[in-house]
């Protein structure tokens, strides 16, 4: 028990397009590096092309068509999907590892992609990020300038359907104020990392002390 409990802990994040999500995660890290909260970030991999701003390894792993496939039929992905023609997946390997050190990883990933985490990662903790109404979230696609007409109409179509799956995440985070947001996800991974079923064991390493502790007395 003592193994399982110390491996490091699962955070699902998700939320419609242009939630903010993405934003509220960077800064949660920032966060999180400068309380030592030992927390890293998984990092997609997709076919989508690069965007403004975006570094490849950091944002995502950009890679083909072909290179992504071959990833699925390798059975090398913790979950993928297909979403506006274009795939995203997380790399396994790298997950394993981190929470084999004790370390916790994020996940950024979308309601199916959650679907499919959990069904490996039952005890996983689930964050979904809402926008403070749906007249934000559309103005937030529109301001971003960075897709077309069509795309954010179907943005806001798959937004409208995907949201009612929020009600079957642990926690509601409404993404009003990032700054606050981010205090909030941190605040929700750090109760989580000591809650009882986690970390139950060291009631006996505490008892096995005592009678060590009389002895020195």
């Amino acid at each position: 028990m003592k193994q399982s409990t110390e491996r490091g802990l699962v955070v699902i994040v998700s939320g419609p397009s242009a939630s903010g999500k993405g934003t509220v995660v960077d800064r949660t890290m920032e966060k999180a590096g400068e309380e030592r909260v030992n927390l890293r970030l998984s990092v997609s991999m997709t076919t989508r092309g690069i965007g403004r701003n975006e570094v490849d390894g950091e944002s995502y792993y950009f890679v083909s068509r072909e290179t992504f496939e071959k990833n699925i039929a390798e059975n090398n992905l913790l979950e993928y999907n297909s979403y506006a023609g274009e795939y995203y997946g997380t790399p396994k390997s790298m997950i394993e590892e981190w929470l084999d050190d004790g370390c916790s990883v994020i996940l950024e990933i979308d309601v199916n992609g959650a679907k499919q985490v959990l069904r490996q990662y039952p005890q996983a903790v689930t964050v979904y990020i809402l926008p403070p109404s749906f007249r934000e979230l559309e103005c937030r696609l529109r301001n971003r300038n960075r897709d077309s007409e069509e795309k954010i109409r179907y943005r806001l179509a798959k937004g409208k359907d995907e949201i009612p799956e929020a009600r079957w995440y642990d926690y509601i985070l409404v993404n009003d104020i990032i700054e606050e947001s981010a205090d909030d996800l941190l605040s929700i991974i750090k109760a989580e990392l000591n809650n009882r079923a986690r970390i139950e064991y060291k009631i006996d390493e505490v008892l096995e002390t005592y009678g060590e502790d009389s002895q020195n007395n």
